[in-house]
């Protein structure tokens, strides 16, 4: 039997799906390279927005009727009755506590006709580490560490999605990051929905001593994603400004530059509380950059609330920006809440967040012309041959002509600057 895993989603949802890769091929199944191809299609998928969730059927629509569907993830674990009323072709539901079952769903599937699902949640962390086969990446490897969330932000399905907090043991944690290691991966990135709240079960280790064990090994890029504001230690900052293999980049969302709108989403942190942390980080490691996260439309937000969103974005000068319309979503608080903002009026507000963010992206790219950074080589150039894309420790993209193998650093020089990417020549001396 082959399979085709299809993933949707955040990094979270692609280290899930590692892990059912691993689970079926141990199992003796084959993956297979074109999902036309495929006896099984299982399709991971998130829930965070409606948008991306309505990609995930059009998605399964292309295939014959005649494969075994799979609808993984969050996606599963939301809509799990209503996925099944909309008269869906699918085989099972597969929810984001039971990917460690995906084996024996399998032979489920192979011996009854009658879809079905395995949605429950555990409080126990199941622990389960994909081998490097498996794994979508041989230069960047996940490595969960903690799971769900007890926050409850006012418009977040997450913790519907994937349950309370639970945290992984610290020796589990270090011993796939030795592995990783071993394997010569050049980064290892942390996950959970709220990393830096990490702590050892019935032990005394919080986020930042794990970080500092970690940082032991010859793992070049260490990072983590992604930090709630509201969880901030001043330890943090400390461990991270004596170690130099913790990459001076953090993605570190504010949702908004309101505190009216921050209370509004229940988000544990002012305006000033988020502002005062970025500056911590920035006295202690002047070069550490930031990304963020930010929803524009919430219900309630005025002008002026957007206006701060905005002047947010100038303040801390943000690498990159992930940004959207307010989409509710079933079970949160703010799904109750009406908003007299139009669709048309939110969707401006929106183009106009992402032109303000590529003005600033280009206004950081260009004081890098002549600069030479150290790159990571992720792939070669879809378009251009002898060219190379690569990564630098803050995320951005950079293009250069390249002889140096994926996975390896290389030293550019940058050439040339936009708002989404530079330019550079490899420099050998």
């Amino acid at each position: 039997m082959t399979f085709y895993i299809k993933t949707f989603g955040c990094q979270m949802n692609v280290n899930d799906s590692e892990k059912m890769r691993h689970l079926l091929e141990e199992k003796g199944l084959t993956a297979a390279g074109d999902p036309a191809l495929a006896d099984l299609l299982i399709i991971n998928g998130c829930a965070v927005r409606a948008r991306p969730q309505e990609k995930i059927f059009s998605y399964a629509g292309r295939f014959p009727r005649a494969r075994k569907l799979i609808i993984a993830g969050c996606t599963a674990q939301a809509e799990k009755e209503a996925i099944f009323a909309r008269k869906a072709r699918v085989d099972f539901l597969v929810g984001t506590h039971q990917f460690y079952r995906i084996g024996e769903i399998v032979d489920e599937m192979r011996s009854s006709r009658r879809p079905g699902m395995a949605v429950g949640f555990s409080r126990r962390w199941q622990e389960l580490v994909p081998c490097a086969r498996a794994r979508s990446s041989s230069v960047t490897g996940y490595v969960s560490i903690m799971e769900g969330c007890d926050n409850f932000c006012s418009y977040c399905i997450v913790p519907f999605t994937r349950g309370r907090e639970k945290h992984r043991p610290l020796d589990a944690i270090l011993r796939e990051a030795e592995y990783l290691a071993a394997c010569g991966y050049k980064e290892i990135v942390l996950l959970g929905q709220n990393v830096n709240h990490w702590q050892e079960p019935g032990g005394n280790e919080r986020f930042p001593g794990l970080l500092r064990r970690l940082a032991r090994l010859p793992v070049p890029w260490i990072r983590f994603i992604t930090s709630y504001p509201g969880y901030h230690e001043p330890e943090l900052v400390e461990a991270m400004a004596a170690h130099r293999n913790l990459a001076r980049h953090i993605h570190f969302p504010a949702q908004s530059g309101s505190t009216r709108i921050l209370k509004r989403m229940d988000r544990d942190y002012t305006r000033a509380g988020y502002l005062k942390i970025i500056r911590a980080f920035r006295c202690a490691m002047p070069e550490m950059k930031f990304s963020s996260d930010f929803i524009v439309g919430f219900p309630g937000e005025s002008e002026r609330d957007f206006q701060l969103t905005l002047s947010l974005l100038d303040e801390v000068g943000y690498e990159s920006v992930f940004s959207f319309v307010y989409s509710p979503r079933p079970f949160t608080k703010a799904a109750a809440c009406k908003t007299d903002l139009p669709a048309a009026r939110a969707r401006e507000r929106l183009i106009a967040l992402q032109e303000k963010q590529a003005q600033i992206q280009l206004r950081n790219n260009r004081l890098l012309l002549g600069e030479t950074l150290t790159v990571l080589v992720s792939g070669k150039h879809p378009k251009k041959a002898g060219e190379m894309i690569g990564r630098s420790e803050s995320g951005r993209v950079v293009n250069f002509a390249s002889r140096t193998p994926v996975g390896e650093f290389a030293r550019v020089r940058i050439t040339g600057a936009g708002p989404h990417s530079l330019r550079g020549a490899e420099c050998f001396s």
